[in-house]
């Protein structure tokens, strides 16, 4: 994939490219860390048909939503010794009690294999690690032990932990 860049002079830098089916997005990155989300006319590719202006907090969390996780395929897809594992990506929320706290203070069976933090993995971190908010934890363990971790982390709401059964 190709990707523009254009500066726009007082407002900052477009970034625009085509999608595998022709859809042709762009994203403007304003100096203040601001983005905005840009689709395009099909037949004018200068005309904006519609636009989403994302603060900073909120285009961070669109590019996590957007990033692939590179632990994601510690187990093998099936067997019998997996069936029971879950791969979870637990992130640490605004107001978290673990927000600046060690990652040894979690008590639970599940094993953090990875932090994902501003999108750059740390693989295997220990028990020093010290949390924020906005990095995502990235868990392997029975569904109980997951379960038992997002509790910890986020006060556990449905749909703020993504699994992949084993």
């Amino acid at each position: 994939m190709e990707i523009e860049r254009i500066a726009l002079p007082g407002v900052g830098v477009s970034y625009s490219f085509v999608t595998g089916d022709g859809t042709r997005l762009g994203v403007i990155c304003h100096p203040n860390g601001a983005r905005d989300i840009v689709l395009y006319d099909g037949d004018d590719p200068t005309d904006v048909r519609a636009a989403a202006a994302l603060s900073p907090l909120a285009a961070h969390h669109v590019a996590n939503l957007l990033a692939a996780t590179p632990v994601i395929d510690l187990v093998p897809d099936r067997g019998p010794d997996v069936e029971a594992v879950t791969v979870a990506r637990v992130p640490v929320p605004a107001g978290s009690e673990q927000d600046g706290r060690p990652l040894g203070s979690l008590r639970t069976d599940a094993v953090v294999v990875a932090v994902l933090r501003n999108g750059h993995p740390v693989l295997r971190p220990d028990a020093r690690w010290v949390l924020r908010y906005g990095d995502t934890l990235v868990a392997v363990g029975a569904r109980d032990a997951i379960d038992q971790l997002g509790r910890a982390v986020a006060g556990y709401v449905s749909g703020g932990v993504t699994t992949r059964q084993g």
